[in-house]
């Protein structure tokens, strides 16, 4: 599978408000967020909605590379979150086991 790599630029999915000054400097890149809402919550502590977008962070140091955009899965429950980040590979074999356990009823 190809591997994505990203500069410091502003990648085109990027949906990020930069300022002009900080064009291609700032630290993080970011996509549309899709959320889903999980209906069947198990209790106190249970997920309520899963948020999913690409994001790629600029290292600190200008002569770093930059870093290979990933793809963060944040689990809600309240005011809290825990963040799962995947890299794109493994987002895409997450996509097809999902597609393949949701059409197993059908």
């Amino acid at each position: 599978m190809q591997s994505v790599m990203v500069t410091s630029q502003c990648p085109h999915w990027c949906v990020r408000e930069h300022p002009d000054a900080m064009r291609g400097a700032d630290f993080y890149h970011a996509s549309e967020t899709s959320s889903v809402t999980v209906s069947m919550t198990g209790g106190p502590g249970a997920p309520e909605w899963v948020d999913v977008q690409t994001a790629q962070y600029v290292p600190d140091d200008p002569g770093e590379p930059a870093w290979t955009a990933t793809v963060e899965i944040a689990l809600h429950t309240g005011d809290r979150y825990r963040l799962i980040g995947l890299t794109l590979e493994e987002a895409r074999q997450l996509a097809a086991i999902l597609a393949r356990a949701a059409g197993l009823p059908g």
